[in-house]
C-alpha cells in the first residue's frame, strides 16, 4: 500500500506509480538530477516545480509549467525532456493521472516514452499532438519543461 497524509492507494507492484519513477530516472540519468517524492503524476504536476542535483555542485533547475492556452509555436514546448501530464480519469488505467516524456522531436514527429502504457515508445505528429495538449478539453493536465539552453 502506498500512502501519505492525504491519499491511500492499493497496489501489489514494487513501485505502485511506474510513470513517475521513469521521469525521475530520466532526469538522473540524463541531467543528474530528481526530485522528492510524490504519491502519483497528478501531485507531481502540481508540487513539483524543481528539479534537484544530485551532486552538491549543481544548482536546482527550475521547471516551467504551462496549461491550456498554449500561445507560442509547437516546438517551443514540445522538446526533448518535455514532461506530458494526463488529468486522472475515473478509468483503472488513468486514475492516477499520468506522465510521459518527449524524448525526440522535429516538425513532423514527436517520440513519446512512457512506463506502465502499450506501447512504450509511441510517434506523433507534432501537430497533432500538440493540438490535442492545446484544447480546452484536453486529456492533458499541462506539461513542464527545462530551461533551454
Amino acid at each position: 500500500m502506498k500512502s501519505n497524509e492525504n491519499k491511500t492507494y492499493e497496489t501489489n507492484a514494487g513501485i505502485p506509480f511506474e510513470c513517475v519513477e521513469f521521469v525521475r530516472r530520466y532526469f538522473m540519468q540524463t541531467f543528474g538530477l530528481t526530485f522528492p517524492s510524490v504519491i502519483d503524476a497528478t501531485d507531481m504536476f502540481f508540487q513539483i516545480h524543481a528539479l534537484v542535483p544530485l551532486s552538491s555542485k549543481q544548482k536546482p533547475v527550475a521547471l516551467h509549467t504551462f496549461i491550456y492556452p498554449y500561445v507560442k509555436p509547437a516546438l517551443y514546448y514540445l522538446r526533448p525532456g518535455t514532461i506530458l501530464f494526463w488529468k486522472p480519469k475515473q478509468t483503472e488505467e488513468l486514475k492516477y493521472g499520468h506522465v510521459a516524456l518527449i524524448v525526440e522531436v522535429n516538425p513532423q514527429y514527436a517520440v513519446v516514452a512512457q512506463q506502465n502504457r502499450e506501447p512504450p515508445i509511441q510517434i506523433h505528429k507534432t501537430r497533432e499532438l500538440f493540438n490535442s495538449i492545446n484544447c480546452p478539453n484536453s486529456a492533458y493536465l499541462g506539461i513542464k519543461t527545462i530551461p533551454m539552453k
